[in-house]
């Protein structure tokens, strides 16, 4: 199952961006924005940073100190996830082109309600 961002494009016509698949290959959205890869990657490496500092916290201090990291890393990822979604829904709503540009990458496509 994949995370889609789905949005209305025009009265009618519903729309879905694969926000998983522009999480996990973050060189798709350099032509939306500068940059695009370098961010997701740090914010990704982050994120298993807070969590990786939760399990030696686990070590040192207390055990159940890996249970915050581990939540902070997976709500991170999730927001990053969803912020991909949002750049491409930004490009596609901006640019017939970037629109044109989404579909053919194969991360938009049509929903029928």
């Amino acid at each position: 199952m994949t995370r889609t961002l789905v949005f209305e494009h025009v009265p009618g016509q519903r729309y879905a961006i694969d926000a998983e698949q522009l999480h996990k290959k973050p060189e798709l959205l350099n032509a939306f924005g500068r940059n695009m890869y370098a961010r997701f990657r740090v914010l990704d490496a982050m994120a298993y940073m807070i969590c990786l500092l939760g399990f030696l916290a686990t070590i040192a201090f207390v055990w159940w100190a890996f249970i915050p990291g581990l939540a902070i890393c997976v709500l991170m990822l999730a927001t990053n996830r969803k912020s991909a979604g949002e750049i491409a829904r930004k490009a596609a709503t901006r640019s017939v082109d970037n629109f044109r540009a989404l579909h053919e990458m194969g991360c938009l496509w049509l929903v029928y309600a």
